[in-house]
């Protein structure tokens, strides 16, 4: 048993210490021996063809043995017997713990999040980990049905493990700080579309926000959640298409003391996890112009929703909540409104309004 564990030891550090092109050069050379050893013995069932040959040295160097492929001359007979099973099994379990460590650094490295996402597109940055309010946030992203299915990327700075393992949707990044430009590569900042920075606190999602506006792409809608007014005003100031959202628990206690209820509506507005949501699109290039209530009118009954306000701003600059009924509605505005799931702007048919 002690010379065993030995040996197998052996094979696993060879298999790590070994590059693939070494690896794969070694299984080329053992199977292109056998082949030419069979053939000088004149074993002309087994190399016949090259792929029948490769079957049964497989099948051999594995150990399953099926026996429907052996040797029929004694010469064909001592080439297994001393060099295609000993050489096999050598390259065989060398290959196999190489493919095993392959997939325990992939494992180790998503656990980490020392792996690069330079690759990804199209896909939503975390910045920055809370137990409860960054798994809230995955929650209610995700809950969104309709959604763009986009990839999450977590990233972190914090010395944690990956707490969404189990989850395909959301991968894990741990990074050194947000201002290196390398750091920012490996996660793709300049082709995520969406970006969301929740630091643990005002300064932090400052100091995140101002670092990675530089490198975020220019069409990227990027949020920052801030409990200091004047801190959000701040970064409005140094970068203006970052939309700024605000604690507002203050807000709400006096709303729900004015009118009871409040809380509870506010609460299902921005929960896409139950009952009528707020969402936004943007209007495609109109071919003649709209108002404010025949698009109101049209929505409620082809769709069933409720429009409810419009900005000419992606991060909704200068909102304009129940507007009046003759205001004009131009190409590119962003409409805000209320729905039971998120409408496709392509599912609507803006030339029969």
């Amino acid at each position: 048993m002690l010379p065993s564990k030995r040996i197998n030891r052996l094979f696993r550090r060879l298999a790590r210490r070994m590059s693939w092109p070494a690896m794969l050069s070694l299984v080329v050379m053992q199977t292109a021996i056998t082949y030419f050893l069979f053939f000088l013995a004149g074993e002309s069932e087994l190399v016949n063809h090259p792929l029948e040959f490769f079957y049964y040295n497989m099948v051999v160097v594995s150990t399953v043995g099926f026996g429907d492929f052996s040797p029929l001359t004694y010469a064909g007979k001592a080439i297994v017997s001393f060099w295609q099973i000993p050489s096999g099994l050598i390259v065989f379990a060398s290959f196999i713990g190489k493919v095993t460590q392959l997939f325990i650094n992939i494992a180790r490295r998503n656990m980490n999040g020392s792996n690069d996402f330079y690759h990804y597109d199209d896909h939503i940055l975390l910045l920055c980990w809370d137990e409860h309010s960054t798994r809230q946030i995955v929650k209610l992203i995700l809950g969104d049905k309709k959604r763009k299915k986009r990839q999450i990327l977590l990233c972190v700075t914090d010395d944690i493990k990956n707490p969404f393992q189990d989850n395909v949707d959301v991968s894990f990044a741990r990074v050194r700080t947000f201002s290196d430009k390398k750091e920012l590569d490996r996660v793709g900042i300049s082709k995520a579309k969406r970006i969301i920075v929740d630091g643990k606190s005002d300064d932090e999602t400052l100091s995140i926000a101002l670092s990675i506006a530089t490198f975020a792409a220019q069409d990227a809608n990027i949020s920052a959640h801030f409990f200091d007014k004047t801190k959000a005003q701040l970064l409005k100031m140094h970068c203006p298409r970052i939309e700024c959202s605000i604690d507002n628990s203050a807000k709400m206690m006096v709303r729900s003391m004015q009118d009871p209820g409040s809380s509870q509506v506010t609460e299902q507005l921005l929960s896409t996890l139950s009952g009528a949501t707020l969402y936004c699109l943007q209007t495609p290039h109109l071919e003649h112009t709209l108002d404010f209530g025949t698009l109101f009118h049209s929505l409620k009954r082809e769709h069933g929703m409720i429009l409810i306000g419009l900005s000419h701003f992606k991060n909704g600059d200068d909102m304009q909540l129940n507007p009046a009924l003759d205001q004009i509605i131009k190409t590119d505005d962003f409409l805000h409104y209320i729905a039971n799931e998120r409408i496709d702007v392509d599912a609507i048919n803006w030339q029969d309004i």
